[in-house]
């Protein structure tokens, strides 16, 4: 199965500059190559889902289909709200990000949205935030979650 993680991590930095489209499309395309070499597999509408966020990504370098920022935070939005991104991830260790929780923060002021690397909530984060979701490695902890990780915090919001 596709991981949701490695996807948003992947459109972060593309959206951030730090990944080209020939890039992201590239990984998207091996991505997407290996895991047809797999066989067949019984999936769920979740994960189908992932493929074509990838697929999407996959075909951005081709003309006509260039993404725009939002589009990108699109696509992070349909890979955070699914439910393999959901599901708690267990405990992880650190560097995370402090974030408002989705309900918690307007849609406005926040557009992009992730999830809690420690119980999988959504997140909202703002777009000055890029530089140190990518120095965090894209790893993301609620307000709530981020008292329990002492030590592990890049920055706060």
């Amino acid at each position: 199965m596709v991981d949701p993680g490695e996807i948003q991590s992947r459109l972060l930095q593309r959206l951030a500059g730090g990944l080209s489209p020939a890039d992201l499309s590239a990984w998207a395309r091996g991505v997407i190559a290996f895991d047809t070499g797999e066989g067949p597999s019984l999936f769920d509408a979740d994960e189908e889902m992932l493929r074509h966020v990838l697929k999407r990504c996959a075909i951005e370098t081709e003309p006509g289909f260039e993404m725009s920022g939002e589009d990108i935070r699109t696509l992070l939005r349909r890979v955070a709200y699914s439910d393999s991104a959901r599901s708690a991830r267990g405990r992880r260790e650190g560097p995370f990000l402090v974030a408002f929780r989705a309900r918690m923060a307007p849609a406005s002021a926040f557009p992009i949205v992730g999830n809690c690397g420690r119980c999988g909530s959504p997140v909202r984060l703002a777009d000055k935030t890029l530089p140190k979701i990518l120095r965090a490695g894209g790893a993301l902890a609620c307000l709530w979650c981020a008292r329990a990780l002492p030590g592990a915090v890049v920055g706060r919001l």
